[in-house]
């Protein structure tokens, strides 16, 4: 490596994640994960449906090996939200 060449700074291992959590709810609405943030959620968003959010918690349950439950489904409408479900089932590689 030369003197003007610098390694690419590494990405922290926690914003991996956030971008894991973000990227897999992108991913299930179709649009760049860089039109999401953490308050993004059904009715926040144009693309996240009611049935996109159930899309979006069967990807989740699948990819963190969680289930959730009705109630849990309904009242967690938002990234953040979602990543809290998450953490709290023990999915830590949810937590941003």
């Amino acid at each position: 490596m030369s003197a003007t060449e610098r390694p690419a700074p590494q990405q922290p291992a926690d914003q991996h994640a956030a971008d894991r959590l973000t990227g897999l709810v992108a991913e299930v609405l179709g649009v760049p994960g860089s039109e999401l943030s953490e308050d993004s959620g059904p009715g926040a968003h144009p693309a996240w449906t009611s049935l996109k959010h159930v899309e979006v918690v069967v990807v989740l349950e699948e990819h963190f090996d969680v289930a959730f439950s009705s109630r849990e489904i309904k009242g967690h409408t938002s990234i953040a939200a979602l990543r809290g479900l998450l953490t709290a089932k023990g999915a830590a590689a949810a937590a941003p």
